[in-house]
C-alpha cells in the first residue's frame, strides 16, 4: 500500500516538472523567433532611414532567411544588417543579415525580400505639351505605388519656379525629373528690354542677351549703342534687371 501511495505522489510530482518545464518553455520565445523578430524591426529602421518618402511600407518575410536564423541557440544576437541596392521596379532589396552565435563565431548571409510601398510624387492635373512653360500649380501631389513609377519622380517644385518638359505629359502621369528643366525665357542674340534701378531712379532700355537666360539666371547683356557689356538678372519673358 505505502509502494502505491508512494509511486502516485512520484508520477504527480514529475506531472508538476514537466508542465512548469512546458510553461517555462512558452513563455520566452524560441531563438528563432527572436532574431526573426529583431531582424524584421531592424529592418524596417534602416528601409525608412534609406528610403525617405516611401510610405505604406511592406516588408516581405523570407523562407530562406527564417530556416537559417532558426539554426541559432537562443544566446545568438543580430550583429548588424547591411543594405543593398532597391529596386524600385520589382521591389526586389538584397540584405546582408550578420549573427553572432553563443560562442562568439560571426555568420554573415544574403538574403533578398521585397520592398513595397508608396511614394508621394507630383501628378499633372491637364496635359502639358513638350516646351510649354509649367509651374507648380500644374500638378498635385499624390501617394503612388512604387512599382508603377519607371524612374526618379518629382515630388516638389518651388512655387515662383517656371519649367519645361522635354516631353508631352498626359493628366495624372508622375513628374519625371529627368524630363524637367527651367524654362528658357531669353534667347542668345535676342533683344531684350533692360531695368537699371539705382538710387530709386529706374531706366529702361534695350539689350542684346549674350545668352540664353531661364527665370533668375544671371546673363551677359551688350549696350547696341556703346557696345560695352554689363551682367543682368532674368526676371521675366525678354526682360531683365541690371545687377553690374
Amino acid at each position: 500500500m505505502k509502494v502505491k501511495f508512494f509511486l502516485i505522489v512520484l508520477l504527480l510530482l514529475s506531472g508538476l516538472i514537466a508542465s512548469a518545464g512546458w510553461v517555462a518553455a512558452a513563455a520566452q520565445p524560441n531563438a528563432s523567433g527572436r532574431l526573426e523578430t529583431e531582424c524584421q524591426m531592424e529592418l524596417r529602421q534602416m528601409i525608412r532611414k534609406n528610403l525617405p518618402g516611401l510610405e505604406d511600407l511592406d516588408v516581405s518575410s523570407n523562407p530562406q532567411m527564417q530556416h537559417w536564423l532558426a539554426g541559432f541557440s537562443a544566446a545568438a544576437e543580430i550583429e548588424g544588417i547591411e543594405l543593398g541596392s532597391w529596386s524600385r521596379k520589382n521591389g526586389s532589396l538584397p540584405v546582408q543579415i550578420k549573427v553572432r552565435d553563443a560562442q562568439g563565431r560571426l555568420s554573415r548571409r544574403w538574403f533578398k525580400i521585397t520592398v513595397d510601398g508608396r511614394c508621394r510624387v507630383l501628378l499633372a492635373v491637364r496635359d502639358l505639351r513638350r516646351g510649354e512653360p509649367v509651374r507648380a500649380s500644374d500638378f498635385v501631389v499624390r501617394p503612388v505605388d512604387c512599382r508603377k513609377l519607371r524612374g526618379e519622380s518629382v515630388s516638389d517644385l518651388p512655387a515662383d519656379g517656371l519649367f519645361q518638359l522635354s516631353c508631352n505629359l498626359k493628366a495624372g502621369q508622375p513628374l519625371p525629373a529627368r524630363r524637367l528643366r527651367p524654362y528658357r525665357l531669353i534667347r542668345r542674340g535676342e533683344l531684350v528690354r533692360v531695368r537699371l534701378e539705382q538710387n530709386g531712379i529706374r531706366i529702361t532700355t534695350r539689350g542684346v542677351a549674350m545668352n540664353n537666360g531661364t527665370l533668375q539666371e544671371i546673363i551677359t547683356v551688350k549696350n547696341p549703342t556703346s557696345r560695352k557689356f554689363y551682367q543682368a538678372r532674368v526676371v521675366g519673358d525678354g526682360e531683365v534687371v541690371v545687377v553690374y
